[in-house]
């Protein structure tokens, strides 16, 4: 258990999107790892966006393993208003991560694991206390995978919204299927409620997400 804490730690900053801010976004983009590479290889500063891509730049290492980053999206549209809350999802990734041999036992001894990242916003709009769970969310794959997301490396974008408070994160799920396999991913959340357990809008909300490259 301490071992898969640890594990934790690492693999957020090792497979996410961005963070919260602009900040966090730098140090969990593959910008960083493109602008290093071409620093230490001499890459003329012309080099553009799209030829540093097909390069090994966005291959990250960590005590976790090697991540490489398959595509990512950062301009989703999807937003829904449920009943008081405001939530949407604006960016997703995918990437295949080589599991280091030390962290084996945390993915079920799986050497390799498709990354699938999203990044979602949650905004409880009034004063009483909203219950919401997206990052108890399941993913269903065109490969004819389903999946629930890992709460130990999601980030906290859901539980009690106590008054008006707006949480934003990570949610992530691990597949088998390798990431130029996947296209359409369905994302199936559960709807919010209030102190009384009462649904305060539609009881289950599903959305569908291109990942081709």
């Amino acid at each position: 258990m301490n071992m898969k804490r640890f594990g934790l730690l690492v693999a957020v900053p090792l497979a996410l999107l961005v963070g919260c801010g602009e900040a966090d976004e730098l140090k969990t983009t593959a910008t960083d790892t493109e602008e290093v590479a071409e620093a230490e290889t001499g890459a003329p500063e012309e080099t553009t966006v799209e030829e540093t891509t097909v390069e090994e730049t966005d291959v990250q290492e960590s005590e976790l393993g090697t991540n490489k980053i398959y595509m990512k999206n950062k301009a989703l549209t999807i937003t829904e208003t449920m009943g008081p809350i405001q939530f949407a999802i604006d960016k997703v990734q995918t990437s295949r991560l080589t599991v280091a041999e030390a962290y084996s036992d945390s993915f079920d001894g799986q050497e390799e694991v498709t990354v699938v990242a999203m990044n979602m916003i949650v905004e409880n709009t009034v004063d009483e206390t909203m219950s919401f769970h997206p990052n108890q969310a399941t993913l269903v794959t065109n490969t004819g995978e389903q999946v629930s997301s890992d709460l130990w490396f999601s980030d906290d974008v859901g539980g009690e919204f106590m008054g008006k408070v707006k949480k934003e994160g990570n949610v992530l799920f691990f597949v088998k299927a390798k990431p130029e396999e996947l296209t359409d991913l369905k994302v199936v959340i559960d709807g919010p409620f209030n102190e009384n357990f009462d649904k305060v809008a539609e009881e289950r909300y599903e959305y569908t997400i291109n990942v081709t490259k």
